[in-house]
């Protein structure tokens, strides 16, 4: 089984990107990319955001997704990622909001009784640059890489490899167990190896 490579938060027109959800996927399809997760904001999406899904564009996987910002997380961003049957929700860019580790570890627990679902895994970037401090065991859930990406120059510079195949809920079920690997291309290239059901 091959890795796929892919990126789970990406923003087109239907929120603040800038290009059409097919234009941002063409992108990531040109930079070697099998998957991405359209991800646009969901306080400034309408009905026509969801129509367009399924989104088929040749070469590339489409997954349909929202940035939610729960209040009862302070406005958190939490990404929300559907496959056919399963879900994956995603803490957003701790670093953004400058908290530790302890709220962080607060703010996953109330999203968890609160929220639509589990929070299942949580980037250790902002806007595509790896945020070490996040990176560590005292969160206990898997560590993904993404670019928030809003135009064609924030696509490519980090990703996961998932040990998946070709589907959208098998995908999900790997990146829930940690079975993937970080990728980045901010100065010279890091990967780090995620262990299956390590949480990191």
């Amino acid at each position: 089984m091959s890795y796929l490579k892919g990126n789970l938060h990406v923003h087109t027109l239907y929120s603040d990107g800038h290009f059409e959800p097919a234009d941002m996927a063409g992108f990531y399809r040109d930079l070697g990319f099998d998957f991405i997760a359209i991800t646009d904001h969901e306080y400034m999406v309408k009905q026509a955001y969801f129509d367009l899904f399924p989104l088929e564009v040749p070469g590339i996987m489409v997954f349909e997704g929202i940035e939610l910002e729960p209040v009862y997380i302070y406005y958190h961003h939490t990404l929300q990622i559907k496959g056919d049957t399963e879900m994956l929700h995603v803490l957003c860019h701790p670093d953004s909001y400058r908290i530790n580790i302890r709220e962080v570890n607060k703010r996953i627990a109330l999203f968890n009784e609160k929220g639509p679902g589990p929070i299942d895994a949580v980037e250790v970037t902002n806007k595509g640059f790896y945020t070490k401090f996040y990176d560590t065991d005292e969160i206990p859930l898997p560590k993904i890489a993404s670019d928030d990406a809003h135009d064609e120059h924030s696509c490519g510079l980090t990703w996961i490899e998932v040990n998946a195949p070709r589907e959208k809920d098998a995908i999900l079920r790997a990146i829930k167990a940690g079975d993937f690997e970080l990728g980045f291309i901010s100065g010279k290239r890091r990967r780090k190896k995620a262990l299956v059901g390590s949480g990191g």
